[in-house]
């Protein structure tokens, strides 16, 4: 991309515009002819970018849909138009493992979270932490009472009682 940008000597990009305005249309034509421009790598590079945010995103949500590290996988190889059998192929493990991974059947280890990361220039704890949060999101549902009578009321009432603190 070219690095010198010439900023416009009217305020047309940074006052705020109508949709129907004159120039939102003139700097609705100016996006689209830069998109256009774009590179093939370019254009990969911003999804794998989209992706990494959508990552990140399910990471700071706490929506109650579940998405697996899987999930993440398949949107990258549909946008980078690689087949399942040839990613599985060039990480050198079989097919099915790489099946089961997608499906959310098997876990991904550290090693594989460093080959996506480095892959697909993503920090590898991201894969990780969708991985944990994963497995959190699921003990709290199996196991709810478990958990909730862990409190620190629970706690502090407790070691009063026992210990006379």
């Amino acid at each position: 991309m070219d690095k010198n940008v010439n900023e416009p000597k009217t305020k047309v990009l940074t006052e705020r515009m109508d949709f129907g305005s004159k120039g939102f249309h003139e700097f609705r034509s100016i996006i689209m002819q830069k998109a256009q421009e774009r590179t093939p790598e370019q254009v990969q590079e911003l999804e794998l970018i989209s992706i990494k945010y959508k990552m990140e995103d399910y990471l700071a949500s706490s929506d109650a849909e579940e998405l697996s590290v899987g999930y993440f996988i398949k949107l990258i190889l549909k946008k980078l138009t690689i087949k399942q059998y040839q990613f599985a192929e060039y990480l050198r493990m079989k097919p099915s493992n790489l099946n089961k991974i997608i499906k959310g059947e098997r876990p991904i280890n550290y090693d594989l979270a460093l080959i996506f990361g480095r892959l697909f220039n993503h920090d590898p704890m991201l894969w990780i932490e969708i991985q944990a949060k994963n497995a959190m999101l699921k003990m709290e549902k199996t196991d709810q009472k478990r958990y909730s009578v862990h409190t620190l009321a629970n706690l502090l009432e407790e070691t009063k009682v026992k210990y006379g603190k």
